[in-house]
């Protein structure tokens, strides 16, 4: 696939999710290489610095005070998924009152379970609770450690948006198997990684991704990683 051609239902993923969670945060690719593969999708920075979120082009991080501002494109990611969010169909849903609802409800809009999905989601909610991870140094701890002193906030009553994909269970190790997505508020002020929702009522936009494309870090860390599994890591941490 050409490098500098964006491509609808097709996913780029830059590294795995159990080399993240290993506690590899070296940067891998630029933004801007990135944005050649797409105009939507979610990450974190070099060294777990903030939470990203690729939303119509433009890169935001998630500070951990919670504060999202922009961020130039010259900076590198360790991980990283992304797609052209163009080829979708949209739904319409309201009052459900937890994440669990609103995957339920999402589940209805997919054809199968075996394929990746981009969600993007516009609207109310009535309750948002996320998350961003502390910029560290090295040598790394593994994520599960770096997690247990992380930043949580809650938000209500709040307009916002949604990014974000569902993965197929067998992508375990490489990534979050089931839901995983990142919110801004309408101003793009304040957002993270969520924990929990609620929705009063949400525009969605799903774009099945029939096609994965994944690169592999091209560093020590990533040759000399023990590779292990970090299933239950994972859960705790992204879940």
């Amino acid at each position: 696939m050409d490098d500098e051609v964006k491509v609808p239902n097709h996913i780029y993923q830059m590294s795995t999710i159990n080399a993240l969670v290993s506690g590899l945060y070296d940067g891998c690719v630029s933004l801007s290489k990135l944005l050649k593969k797409g105009n939507f999708g979610i990450g974190t920075f070099k060294g777990l610095d903030g939470e990203l979120t690729l939303l119509n082009g433009t890169f935001y991080r998630t500070k951990p005070d919670g504060s999202v501002y922009v961020c130039s494109k010259n900076v590198s990611v360790p991980f990283a998924v992304v797609t052209e969010l163009e080829n979708y169909n949209t739904y319409n849903i309201q009052n459900c009152t937890s994440y669990e609802d609103i995957r339920k409800e999402l589940d209805s809009f997919i054809e199968s379970k075996n394929i990746f999905y981009a969600f993007y989601m516009e609207g109310k909610f009535n309750y948002v609770k996320t998350r961003t991870v502390v910029k560290q140094n090295m040598p790394y701890k593994p994520m599960a450690e770096v997690v247990k002193d992380q930043p949580m906030f809650e938000y209500n009553d709040v307009d916002g948006y949604v990014v974000g994909f569902r993965c197929p269970d067998y992508v375990e190790g490489l990534n979050v198997p089931g839901y995983h997505f990142h919110f801004l508020n309408k101003d793009k002020k304040f957002g993270g990684h969520i924990s929990e929702f609620s929705i009063e009522n949400a525009k969605v936009y799903v774009q099945n991704c029939s096609c994965f494309r994944m690169e592999l870090p091209k560093n020590e860390s990533f040759y000399n990683m023990e590779v292990k599994d970090r299933n239950d890591e994972i859960t705790s941490v992204e879940k």
